[in-house]
């Protein structure tokens, strides 16, 4: 019996004994089965790393394929430009070995176009000298030249005291001719205002000059105003730049290629002087003027030349004249009719 109590004491103490370890196995389960959740849930997150992983590989494997494909193109790519600039190397060596021998003529070319601009130079230097001497002549000739250029023939206008324009006055005064009855020259002269003397005696004999006066009477006027016993004026006047003057009767007109300088009546010394010197026919400018000074005196008037106009005379009176160079035709002149008249240049 004691020993059967101390076998069931023992049981007892066993089946505590199983109790705590029961106990620690359900408790030891629990920990396992929390180990085994918590496994569960790795391997769970391990397999979608895994899917991750395995798309990650797929994108890579994706990328490599294409950047293998680029480096492809890329490579053959690097191919083409190294052959280019292999070629291009080969051409810019035979250019610049081309260069060099241009540049090597250049220096050639170079040395002689310095040899030739040395010699141009002193032939310049010496062509200036020439040039400088040439200017020189060419200002001394030119001098001399530009009066004679400049300058021209030299006419009276009868009747004003001024000139055309385009023609230099030389100076200005009055017509004089020969005293009526003391013989003297054949023409008259344009006296200047002011007479300059030499060596003189004052003596009243030897070749006298009067003054000459307008006579025109009655029907006798071609101008438009009387200037009967006025003096006549005059000017001398050069005709700049012509090279010839002339007065062309019978026409106020001038031939083609001429210039009319002035055009009015032609005059001369009147019909009814007796031994008196006869005069030059005068072209008097039309609208004529007088001196600026009181009528001549009756003395010095019945001394000088008195003009009067000018015509043709005709065997028929008051009719046309006939033509000289043929009896049956008209000249165109008629009796007693005022004749015109014109100065020209050119």
């Amino acid at each position: 019996n004691t020993s059967l109590q101390a076998n069931v004491s023992s049981l007892f103490e066993a089946k505590d004994s199983l109790h705590g370890n029961i106990s620690s196995l359900l408790q030891a389960n629990k920990t396992y089965q929390a180990r085994i959740s918590r496994l569960t849930q790795t391997d769970r997150s391990l397999q979608r790393n895994v899917s991750d992983l395995q798309q990650a590989n797929t994108i890579l494997e994706t990328l490599m394929t294409l950047v293998n494909s680029s480096l492809a193109r890329a490579n053959t790519t690097m191919q083409t430009i190294v052959s280019s600039l292999v070629q291009t190397n080969h051409t810019l060596e035979a250019r610049v070995s081309s260069i060099a021998s241009l540049l090597s003529v250049t220096e050639s070319s170079v040395q002689i176009l310095r040899t030739n601009f040395s010699a141009l130079n002193s032939e310049l230097s010496s062509t200036k000298a020439q040039s400088d001497v040439l200017e020189g002549n060419l200002t001394s000739t030119w001098t001399y030249l530009r009066p004679l250029i400049n300058n021209g023939p030299v006419y009276t206008v009868w009747g004003k005291e001024s000139c055309p324009s385009g023609s230099e006055r030389l100076y200005y005064g009055f017509v004089a001719g020969p005293f009526r009855t003391h013989g003297g020259g054949s023409d008259v002269q344009c006296l200047p205002r002011t007479a300059k003397y030499g060596r003189y005696a004052d003596h009243e004999w030897g070749s006298i000059l009067s003054k000459a006066t307008y006579q025109m009477q009655g029907e006798d006027k071609p101008f438009s105003s009387d200037m009967t016993n006025q003096s006549i004026p005059c000017a001398r006047c050069e005709a700049k730049g012509k090279k010839a003057v002339f007065m062309q009767p019978a026409t106020p007109d001038c031939p083609s290629g001429w210039n009319r300088e002035y055009h009015g009546y032609l005059m001369s010394e009147s019909f009814n002087t007796i031994n008196k010197p006869r005069t030059s026919y005068l072209c008097i400018i039309d609208n004529p003027g007088t001196q600026s000074e009181t009528p001549v005196p009756t003395n010095i008037i019945r001394s000088g030349p008195q003009f009067v106009r000018a015509a043709v005379s005709c065997e028929n009176h008051n009719k046309r004249c006939v033509d000289i160079r043929n009896s049956t035709s008209s000249s165109g002149y008629f009796f007693g009719r005022e004749l015109t008249c014109s100065v020209c240049s050119k």
